[in-house]
């Protein structure tokens, strides 16, 4: 390498951006998994009472708080950083609309998936994480 320019190393205002996601990002995630474990534990599902809707509800709260930290780092970032981070969006929603299709479909014949909105989040999540892996290279 000739310059400082021709480095592949993070640079000192990628680092920074970087820093202040996982500031915004950990601790929302944090309280995701910690409002997980508490409904599970103490939200009372599988009863019969009209609260369990109540709590089944509480772990969006943290969601909310994740997606505020991809906002934010979006708007942190470069040009080229929000290029990626679109195209691996548009892949995500793309797969995780085809599996709501495919899983809807299905229903509609008569199977029963009782994991089908699982299944399409998770596609659409694994999907997603693939395509900006591969769109950064």
């Amino acid at each position: 390498m000739t310059s400082k320019l021709d480095s592949t190393a993070p640079s000192s205002g990628d680092r920074a951006r970087t820093r202040a996601y996982l500031r915004d990002f950990a601790p929302a995630m944090a309280a995701y998994v910690v409002a997980i474990v508490v409904v599970v534990a103490w939200g009372g599902l599988d009863g019969q009472s009209p609260w369990r809707f109540a709590w089944a509800m509480l772990p969006v709260l943290p969601v909310l708080g994740v997606v505020r930290a991809v906002v934010r780092g979006l708007r942190r970032s470069d040009e080229y950083a929000q290029l990626v981070q679109l195209r691996g969006l548009a892949v995500g929603f793309a797969v995780t609309v085809v599996a709501c299709v495919v899983l809807g479909m299905l229903a509609v014949a008569g199977l029963d998936v009782p994991a089908g909105p699982w299944l399409a989040f998770g596609a659409g999540m694994a999907s997603w994480a693939v395509a900006t892996a591969v769109a950064s290279r």
